[in-house]
């Protein structure tokens, strides 16, 4: 494993905030996998970091996960010392379908990839990991650390949010816009990359699979991603190709009425189903790997998806 990358600052636990309560942001993906159990084991360089064991760990269900990741959710559940509350905003999938966000409002607030009228390219505006993620985790944390709904959280109580972005993604790293959350990154301060995620958790858990986390038609899959889906669930990579072909449907819908542009799920602005056909066809020539050009989810700064 790698040492400290020196990347982060690292607080010692006599320069931490006034905290009275410290949740996890569960992605249940690599990172705050690992993360969650390392934690409910009371990891002593976790502790020595400032990093006890938390008082919850919290997942936003965005209503459109793929199979494995609720199955790998209910399996942590029997894993950890501490609670895992599961919080949701709403089905991503239904609303889109309606062309609505959490609020009703008409809106398309998944980053789709678009092709302009005039054969430029462009994507739509990322907001659903806001509506979908951090805005129901914040709502449900300022109850569960002592505060009401949409009243600001008591003077005296402050919050950590422990967040599983690791040291090979350190460009994700923000500061929470609320004055009550503290944002922290325990795999940053302790110097793992995603691949010392993997091997621990290879070493420790013999033979099972630990999953990438992106709900099913999330455009931020990167190539190696959508090729895992289609092996890996078959009925949620189904969905996402029917779902890719819907955007670009003849029939008028609500989304090909509330965009200017054509949609696509993959940013090679193509049909899903063709793209990853050719990369599968790639990834056999490679032995089972795929290229990556980009890490997609680097575009996801909130730091609160992939992980």
């Amino acid at each position: 494993m790698n040492g400290s990358t020196g990347l982060s600052p690292i607080r010692t636990k006599s320069e931490l905030p006034n905290t009275t309560y410290r949740a996890l942001s569960l992605g249940a993906g690599v990172q705050s996998s690992v993360l969650a159990l390392l934690l409910s084991r009371q990891d002593p360089r976790l502790d020595a970091l400032g990093y006890p064991k938390p008082d919850c760990a919290i997942f936003a269900d965005t209503g459109w996960e793929p199979g494995y990741v609720y199955e790998h959710l209910d399996w942590l559940e029997t894993e950890l010392e501490y609670p895992i509350i599961r919080v949701s905003a709403g089905n991503i999938e239904e609303n889109l379908r309606k062309a609505v966000t959490v609020s009703g409002h008409q809106f398309v607030d998944v980053p789709f990839y678009l092709v302009n009228p005039d054969g430029t390219k462009g994507s739509v505006r990322r907001q659903c990991t806001t509506h979908y993620k951090i805005n129901p985790i914040q709502t449900r944390i300022r109850l569960e650390a002592g505060g009401k709904p949409r009243r600001p959280l008591p003077k005296d109580k402050h919050v950590e949010m422990w967040i599983g972005i690791s040291s090979d993604e350190i460009l994700r790293m923000k500061p929470s816009r609320e004055h009550w959350i503290t944002h922290r990154w325990p795999l940053v301060d302790l110097g793992w990359s995603r691949r010392d995620c993997i091997q621990w958790f290879s070493s420790e858990y013999l033979g099972r699979h630990l999953p990438r986390s992106a709900c099913v038609i999330c455009p931020y899959r990167s190539n190696r991603n959508w090729v895992e889906l289609k092996r890996r669930d078959p009925k949620s990579f189904d969905e996402a190709v029917n779902f890719d072909n819907q955007l670009r449907s003849r029939t008028t819908t609500p989304i090909r009425q509330t965009l200017r542009g054509r949609p696509y799920l993959h940013a090679a602005r193509r049909p899903l189903v063709t793209v990853v056909a050719e990369l599968e066809r790639v990834a056999n020539m490679l032995d089972g790997r795929t290229e990556e050009h980009y890490h997609p989810f680097n575009n996801e700064c909130e730091g609160m998806c992939g992980v």
